[in-house]
């Protein structure tokens, strides 16, 4: 199987190293698009290490997309990982040319080739896409899944918060941040869109809800030398039969310690996921705290989706909407509204 990675960056990498694992027992060719070789090789944890990265990862490099037809390589699938404002368009010209395609997060920073590539995707049916969506493989997000699992410890729902805040500069510690593609408009970046994880998962959770009132605010509030929105924070009110629940959202881009939570607040108790903690605390009045411990690393979810996609490939099956680029085309959409005024 040959595997094409476009981009090199901290993601691509990951995506690099588990695609090795997961087709461990298989032969394969991996080739690269890089354009900036500005990330240098890094370690699981993230830390750059002195080696030629071309050598130590084995991969053959390309200039450009026309390169692949232009020397006839026959290119299976491919791994989107450049800057957002790239995804679309360059997920388009590779289901174009009939190659499965994983898209990272999110699909692009506007909705202006979405037409087009809902057009193309029609003609390319046997095309197998997927979003880089990692946290729908977390067994916390899955546990919450379960609405009336959680109103029968807690009671009704009536409130819900999703809290995401950490700071840019820890983000990638070998650059300068305000170089990063998530401090940069022009490539797509901001809280926002580079957060878009938690207007997915708020969508998952709440599918069988309708969002009757929403209020958003989107800005750059902060000291930081970056040219796009670094706070984000969004309330709805949704609606099922006569079951009312409010939703605020909140992420930021300059928060320490990071934090990454849900609570949902019942009538009866209080239910915090901490994602990062990778815990579930359920409080409820005159009762003892019942914590629920998840035994998982972070790479686990990443492996996860690797495998979730390579399978349906090798097996020949139809990736499902909740996690192929239609679920990508659906969130873009979504967050794209929050920003009309």
């Amino acid at each position: 199987m040959n595997i094409l990675i476009i981009g090199l960056g901290s993601i691509g990498q990951r995506h690099l190293r588990n695609i090795k694992l997961v087709l461990k027992h298989k032969s394969n060719q991996v080739y690269a698009l890089r354009k900036k070789f500005k990330t240098p090789l890094l370690s699981k944890s993230n830390f750059p290490i002195s080696a030629n990265l071309k050598k130590k990862l084995n991969v053959k490099l390309i200039g450009n997309l026309k390169e692949i037809n232009k020397k006839k390589i026959n290119i299976d699938v491919a791994f989107i990982c450049s800057p957002t404002s790239h995804h679309i368009t360059e997920a388009i010209w590779l289901i174009k040319n009939n190659i499965h395609c994983f898209v990272e997060k999110p699909l692009s920073h506007n909705i202006k080739n979405v037409s087009k590539l809902e057009k193309i995707l029609k003609k390319r049916k046997k095309i197998k896409t997927m979003m880089g969506y990692q946290l729908k493989f977390d067994p916390i997000i899955n546990y919450l899944m379960d609405l009336q699992k959680i109103e029968k410890q807690i009671g009704k729902i009536n409130f819900v918060t999703i809290n995401h805040g950490e700071n840019v500069k820890d983000f990638h510690p070998w650059e300068d941040y305000t170089k990063s593609y998530t401090s940069n408009k022009s490539l797509g970046g901001g809280v926002t869109l580079s957060q878009i994880h938690e207007f997915e998962y708020f969508q998952s959770i709440f599918l069988d809800y309708k969002i009757v009132k929403k209020k958003s605010l989107i800005a750059k509030v902060s000291n930081l030398n970056i040219n796009v929105d670094d706070t984000s924070s969004h309330i709805f009110l949704l609606s099922k039969n006569k079951k009312k629940i409010i939703c605020n959202i909140n992420l930021n881009f300059y928060q320490r310690p990071k934090e990454r939570v849900l609570r949902f607040v019942g009538e009866e108790g209080t239910l915090l996921a901490d994602l990062i903690k990778r815990r579930i605390s359920i409080f409820k009045s005159k009762k003892k705290t019942r914590v629920i411990n998840f035994n998982y690393k972070r790479n686990d979810l990443f492996l996860k989706e690797i495998r979730y996609f390579f399978n349906k490939i090798v097996k020949n099956k139809p990736i499902s909407n909740k996690y192929n680029i239609y679920n990508g085309i659906k969130n873009i959409k979504f967050v794209n509204s929050l920003f009309q005024k």
